[in-house]
């Protein structure tokens, strides 16, 4: 199952192979990273020109645990991942790590060239104070989306809970993104919420989205792709593996013409908090 994007610019046709990887990750960091190298070099065969890693692929800790987790940026394991991104000449949309500055802990998403140079980072802003966990107590809220474009594909970063605020995907659709990728670590039992949460998304703006998740004992897997449509176009099980997906960005703007709901929105009649 492979991700190929499709888009013309004139008369080139430009394509994009994209891999995510589903993994469980374990107690052992170091086993956790080699584990993702191992998946990414089986995406690799696929000659992806992006690879999608999901949230917390290092280490999963107790939320309280999270500062001894932490590492500045650029660190060892950036520089892990910006060597992998190097060697193999692909783009990286990194999951998260827990990333530490002067004053606080953030649950970031690091986004790597061919080049393995570091071109933008994504700190989580909507935290999962929800089911009886408290994120916010010991992790701080991003403040600002991240939206990207590497080899004319334009694309928005989100993480897990944000998949739940709709004006976050709102943003990038109407700031020109095709496509908003989801690194998440989406817990059990609620497969449905996430499922729905995504297609829900890529409908209302009518782009594609893709959720990269955690597996295992305590996450949903099932990671999938979403067109614009809605449609669940491929997804994974609970195994772990690489989900491949075949994409025409042209679908886009074939979904708008049919549902124009960008344009029908009525600014005039909005309703703020």
């Amino acid at each position: 199952m492979l991700l190929t994007t499709r888009c013309k610019t004139g008369d080139v046709m430009m394509k994009y192979t994209i891999c995510g990887i589903q993994m469980e990750t374990g107690k052992e960091p170091e086993k956790n990273v080699e584990k993702l190298l191992d998946l990414c070099t089986k995406a690799i065969v696929q000659k992806p020109d992006f690879i999608v890693i999901p949230e917390m692929f290092e280490i999963v800790p107790k939320l309280n645990l999270a500062d001894q987790y932490a590492h500045p940026v650029p660190s060892a394991i950036t520089q892990t991942i910006s060597g992998f991104a190097k060697e193999h000449s692909v783009n990286i949309i990194g999951g998260t790590l827990f990333e530490k500055d002067e004053e606080n802990v953030y649950n970031t998403c690091c986004v790597f060239d061919r080049s393995g140079s570091l071109i933008g980072r994504y700190r989580k802003m909507h935290l999962f104070d929800a089911f009886g966990y408290g994120e916010s107590e010991w992790i701080a809220r991003g403040e600002s989306p991240l939206l990207c474009e590497l080899e004319g594909l334009k694309f928005g970063i989100a993480i897990c809970y944000d998949i739940r605020f709709p004006e976050l995907f709102r943003y990038y659709a109407t700031n020109g993104a095709s496509i908003v990728f989801v690194p998440s670590a989406f817990f059990q039992p609620n497969h449905d919420h996430w499922t729905l949460s995504i297609r829900s998304r890529a409908l209302e703006n009518t782009i594609f989205v893709m959720g990269c998740n955690q597996t295992g004992k305590h996450f949903v897997g099932r990671s999938m792709l979403a067109d614009p449509w809605g449609i669940q176009a491929v997804s994974l099980g609970v195994e772990e593996g690489v989900l491949v997906c075949h994409v025409q960005l042209d679908l886009i703007e074939k979904t708008r013409k049919k549902l124009p709901v960008l344009n029908n929105r009525r600014f005039d009649v909005l309703i703020s908090d």
